[in-house]
């Protein structure tokens, strides 16, 4: 390959969109490829000659140059961000530098980086190896993944979405037997997979819909109007993510992509690379059937497809996270160069999220611990052995003898970066100060949770939290800056239980034959969580006792396993923890590390079943899929209905906004605004936590995201949105748990006026002066 037909190629085409984007922004067609090319397409290039020499295998070598772009694009937008105020630009995050940063740097490491060496292809491969079904199964899921969504967004049915999901978890499973195909064939085809399933969940709704993703695009909002970011100027932990103040400008700039669809469309679809990364990491050791099974359980893992998607910080986060899970079992290079590629992937994820960065120091450093602990006690049985005379051999955990990928100094150069991030650089620790206070006083027993404490009822909650509203107003109140608690507790509060969708007909068909539906979806989201924990205990043992049979896991994988099991059971015994990072999202980020063990013990289960073990699994994995993605509760009902496929339920309650809602909130704000102009003052504003956490981006006065009667204030204003006022409910989170009340009607309406009304929002408030 000549140089202009490589990397001189790259780096021509570069300077191309470079000028095309500068001279021609306004032109759709020519803007998103340019600016694509040079935020992901060119980096990529050109990173692909370094991770050659880091791992092995081509494809390992792309999906590991994808990781360093998503690095290398935060750096040099971080680069810009701080070094062009020294020379007097104080809107450095525009267009022109932007784009000009981009080039210029990528030009400037095409230059200086070696490129890789071609990778011969052999005749007719497109064909052969399984790269044409895997396309037009792949077309197809697309199509339904975008089809379902905007069918519900419009009010009709979820047969489509329900359809795309069947279609979604079919081709896994036939991926799963298709150990012909090529790895690249598959890897496509978990890609379309990852990517159909998120889109279900992310194209929910017209306006940016879920729950953390709306901070994370208020503050996105800030920086791109601002254009610039600025360290140490807000001091929340979310600012301090550049995976959302800085990343989503460049392609607010330097692409035509709405601002709402860079969240909804273009970083879930970045994120879907992370279940081929896992793919990938365990092909490196295992078998076709371990890695596929890997990657399975990742992606049917309700956290994927329900959470993931309202998080574009830790989307971003858990790309960087799997590039390193690559590094872990590569054989083939050098340690030196691996370790290098891991802490500068480790500093990525110090960037792009906090409580992601955390759980992997949490997990390398129990890996540390552990591997310390099995040196002594080799080292103390080989004395032994030898002191009583009969030497013998000391078993060896994993496939590998030489020192672990991770060392010590690595995992103090991540938590020493991390440090750095979130205190002398951003000023945002105070969140993992308070985390790990309330850790600690539950430790020393301050505290009525933990391991062994019993959970408290909704009941328990609601009243411990009505009881601690009392006594933070107490002073405010007798000011009369609160409502008297005479007359608040005349309109009593009741929590209501976990509130299912209806049966079906379906359903109800089974309902009738005797069959309690709700039960038995319980039942067996039950299961299948137990089924999970089952299959890692069966899976370490498996491959203690069958060895090879399954596949010999490298010494750091059992020992980073070893650490997410422990950083799992850290989070268990300090439930505040679980609390402030959630335990299902570091499940889901363990499963980088254990879910090889997890497929091997599936494996080894169905392997007793000798001549049906194949079958076996596949009717597992189709029953676990089937509940965990929602398909067969959606079509009986009678549980939680799930956002990506119903328009009831509690996350569609909690999480959806409407058109009605954000007009409301917008009269508000106005409303609001003026009155501040006019008398100085800020009105005070309220509405329930979840409306809030829907219409924030809207609200641009301070707002008190409560209506518990406890905090209502006589001369405030008070939102009411469409949830309320169909169901008479409203939700709030109390020490990481969903509680629910009724809420007296009648509240509202004695003390307050109401001051606008339409279908599916309401405001009360003092008077209105004509």
């Amino acid at each position: 390959m000549t140089p202009l037909r490589g990397r001189g190629l790259v780096v021509l085409s570069t300077a191309l969109c470079c000028l095309l984007i500068l001279l021609a922004p306004a032109v759709r067609i020519i803007q998103d490829p340019a600016g694509l090319w040079l935020i992901i397409g060119a980096p990529t290039c050109v990173y692909y000659g370094p991770t050659r020499r880091v791992v092995s295998a081509p494809d390992g070598a792309a999906l590991l140059a994808f990781g360093f772009t998503i690095l290398h694009d935060l750096l040099v937008l971080l680069g810009l961000d701080l070094v062009l105020p020294l020379f007097g630009d104080e809107h450095p995050l525009q267009l022109a530098p932007i784009t000009l940063a981009f080039a210029a740097v990528t030009i400037l490491v095409g230059a200086l980086t070696p490129e890789a060496q071609p990778v011969a292809r052999e005749p007719l491969w497109w064909h052969r190896r399984g790269f044409g079904p895997v396309l037009a199964l792949g077309a197809l899921i697309l199509v339904l993944s975008v089809a379902g969504p905007i069918r519900l967004n419009n009010g009709f049915g979820s047969a489509v979405s329900i359809t795309a999901m069947v279609v979604i978890v079919a081709a896994l499973l036939f991926l799963l037997f298709k150990q012909r195909y090529s790895v690249g064939a598959i890897e496509l085809g978990i890609y379309f997979a990852a990517a159909g399933i998120l889109l279900l969940t992310s194209l929910r709704g017209w306006l940016i819909t879920g729950h953390d993703v709306q901070t994370e695009f208020a503050y996105y909002s800030d920086v791109l109007a601002s254009g610039r970011w600025e360290p140490g100027h807000v001091h929340n932990a979310y600012y301090a993510c550049l995976s959302v103040t800085l990343f989503p400008v460049s392609f607010a700039h330097l692409t035509a992509i709405s601002d709402i669809y860079i969240f909804k469309v273009v970083e879930p679809l970045l994120f879907a690379v992370t279940p081929v990364l896992l793919f990938r990491g365990v092909r490196n050791v295992a078998s076709h059937q371990v890695a596929m099974l890997s990657a399975i359980f990742f992606i049917i893992f309700p956290t994927f497809s329900t959470d993931m998607t309202y998080m574009s910080r830790q989307e971003i986060a858990f790309i960087l996270v799997g590039c390193a899970t690559l590094l872990v079992t590569e054989r083939a290079t050098a340690p030196l160069a691996r370790r290098i590629a891991f802490g500068a992937l480790m500093v990525g994820v110090v960037l792009s999220h906090y409580s992601t960065a955390y759980i992997v120091i949490i997990i390398c450093g129990i890996a540390v611990v552990a591997d310390l602990a099995l040196r002594l006690w080799s080292r103390l049985r080989r004395r032994a052995h030898e002191s009583g005379g009969r030497p013998r051999r000391v078993p060896r955990i994993g496939g590998q003898a030489t020192a672990a990928l991770v060392p010590w100094w690595l995992v103090v150069f991540a938590a020493a970066a991390a440090f750095l991030w979130a205190g002398p650089v951003t000023h945002t620790d105070s969140q993992v100060q308070s985390t790990l206070s309330a850790a600690i006083s539950q430790l020393e027993g301050n505290a009525s949770s933990g391991l062994f404490a019993a959970k408290q009822t909704s009941t328990q909650l609601l009243s411990g939290y009505q009881k601690s509203a009392v006594t933070a107003t107490a002073k405010d109140r007798a000011k009369g800056v609160y409502w008297p608690l005479s007359a608040v507790d005349e309109y009593p509060i009741t929590t209501v239980g976990t509130q299912y969708q209806p049966l079906t007909g379906t359903g109800r068909r089974l309902q009738q034959a005797g069959i309690g539906v709700t039960g038995a979806n319980v039942l067996a989201r039950s299961i299948d969580d137990r089924t999970y924990e089952l299959l890692i205990i069966a899976g370490l043992a498996g491959v203690w006792f069958a060895g090879r049979r399954l596949f010999t896991p490298l010494k750091d994988q059992v020992l980073l396993s070893v650490g997410a099991l422990g950083m799992l059971g850290v989070l268990t015994v300090v439930p505040q923890l679980s609390v402030d990072y959630g335990i299902l999202r570091a499940f889901q980020e363990g499963m980088y590390f254990f879910a090889p063990f997890m497929a091997a013990g599936l494996i080894w289960i169905c392997g007793l079943l000798k001549r049906w073990a194949r079958p076996a699994a596949a009717v597992v994995v189709a029953v676990i899929a089937s509940t965990m993605t929602g398909v067969v509760p959606q079509l009986t009902g009678g549980y939680l209905g799930i956002l990506s496929m119903s328009n009831e339920g509690q996350y569609y309650n909690i999480h959806y906004p409407t058109d009605s809602e954000r007009t409301g909130a917008q009269w508000l704000n106005a409303m609001a605004l003026a009155q501040k102009r006019k008398s100085g003052t800020a009105p005070v504003l309220q509405t329930d936590f979840y409306t809030y956490d829907t219409m924030q981006t809207v609200f641009t006065n301070p707002v008190l995201p409560d209506l518990l009667p406890q905090w209502l204030r006589p001369g405030g204003y008070q939102f009411v949105g469409q949830t309320m006022l169909r169901t008479g409910r409203v939700s709030i989170r109390i020490n990481g748990q969903i509680v629910t009340y009724t809420y007296p009607p009648q509240l509202l309406d004695t003390q307050y006026n109401k001051i606008y009304a339409s279908d599916g929002a309401e405001v009360y408030g003092p008077e209105m002066n004509n």
